[in-house]
């Protein structure tokens, strides 16, 4: 079926449409590895036709592996010869019942420019511990300008990618990987990643860009780290979504990092970054970060912020001369549970010269805004907490030794039923 697939597409006439029909089942191939990259890979299907249409409307493809895993593994390839390829309606389900193994599975590789994913649906689910990617996008270049992977959208979709069982080795679970490639666009699209284990090295993220110029608007984005009730630090990390790429806007989107050691809703590194009217949840876990910004010159505006967390750092500014206004920012636990709490942590003194105004901060218990002397400017805050709060400091100053001391991630621990 993998050739017959190929056969097809490769005999398509250019900016034409091709449909598939029924069951599709593909099995590994026992050769035709090559270089993806820096990778040397195995792919089912390969696309290397530009300019044209695979709608799998009335298809579905399966893929059920049992064997270990020799090489990675990409179902669809799609070659940096296949511009502008739109897969639209693809039902791809994915069941991995192998070894551990450190090999990276795949279900869209794409190093083409201008794929479009539209109305997709790709699930991944991995027995034992490996490295998953629903759709990577490999742009595999550092530039402003262009890149072979560039324009990729996708829209209308549906991405999970689940690991079920725990182990010891490292592994990572991305809904969404974009590499370095640039005006890439995601929209209406709900991606679900899931894993279980022990630490920051084998972690959940929903999405991640370290590309240029994105726009991620009205999406649904959610990343578990396997761990119910949120009271152990040793568990799976979770990240909802990581930019690290530059002049990135995100907008719009439900982003919940949930159920792990340590849960982070957005997790930004990139500068110029423009977050506004997002909802961002840290849920069951013992430390969570439902906005933690390590960038500069980026705008933080209208968004609602909130955590379950018993130690709840709801806003952590690292970045320069940043805005943060108008947002929503809440803790969500009853003031006995927890540990430790407060609004926006901005401590590091190289974070200098932001614009912190006009947020309403609810509900956490040590302080409302936790900073510097050179902060800022920080004005018309509005800060409010639960009346049985003793000693809650609305605004203070990392001078006060004893507040610093008692926001002190180091403190943090496990509680143990």
């Amino acid at each position: 079926m993998t050739t017959e697939i190929r056969q097809i597409v490769d005999s398509a006439k250019l900016f034409s449409e091709v449909r598939f029909e029924g069951e599709i089942n593909l099995e590994l191939p026992k050769s035709t590895s090559f270089y993806v990259g820096k990778n040397f890979s195995k792919s089912l299907v390969t696309i290397t036709k530009p300019n044209i249409t695979l709608d799998f409307s009335d298809a579905i493809v399966r893929v059920n592996i049992t064997d270990p895993l020799d090489t990675d593994l990409n179902i669809f390839f799609v070659s940096s010869m296949a511009k502008n390829v739109e897969i639209k309606n693809l039902k791809l389900y994915v069941h991995l019942n192998i070894p551990t193994t450190t090999r990276q599975i795949v279900g869209i590789y794409n190093t083409a420019y201008g794929l479009k994913l539209n109305n997709c649906s790709v699930e991944i689910i991995s027995e034992n511990h490996s490295n998953l990617v629903g759709v990577f996008n490999n742009g595999n270049l550092d530039t402003h300008m262009e890149t072979r992977a560039d324009n990729l959208v996708i829209a209308n979709s549906c991405i999970r990618v689940q690991i079920v069982q725990s182990g010891t080795k490292d592994s990572i679970v991305y809904g969404i990987y974009n590499n370095l490639a640039n005006s890439i666009s995601m929209q209406n699209t709900f991606v679900y990643s899931t894993n279980i284990g022990i630490g920051k090295k084998q972690a959940a993220i929903g999405g991640f860009t370290n590309g240029r110029f994105g726009r991620f608007i009205g999406n649904n984005i959610k990343a578990n780290g396997s761990h119910n009730t949120g009271n152990l630090k040793e568990q799976a990390y979770a990240y909802g979504f990581v930019n690290e790429g530059l002049y990135n806007l995100i907008e719009s989107n439900n982003i919940v990092g949930e159920c792990g050691g340590q849960c982070v809703g957005l997790e930004n590194k990139g500068d110029f970054a423009k977050v506004n009217g997002n909802k961002f949840l840290a849920t069951h876990t013992i430390k969570g970060r439902s906005i933690r910004n390590y960038a500069n010159d980026s705008i933080f505006d209208g968004n609602i912020l909130t955590s379950t967390s018993r130690n709840p750092r709801l806003f952590e500014q690292e970045g320069s001369n940043c805005i943060i206004t108008n947002n929503m920012i809440e803790g969500l636990q009853l003031p006995q549970t927890y540990q430790s709490s407060v609004g926006i942590y901005a401590a590091a003194e190289s974070t200098t010269e932001n614009l912190i105004a006009q947020n309403i901060i609810k509900n956490v218990c040590d302080c409302g805004i936790f900073a510097h002397n050179n902060i800022g400017l920080v004005q018309n805050n509005i800060i409010t907490t639960y009346v049985e709060s003793y000693g809650f400091v609305k605004q203070g100053l990392k001078t006060n030794e004893e507040l610093a001391l008692k926001l002190d991630e180091n403190r943090i621990h496990s509680i143990f039923d």
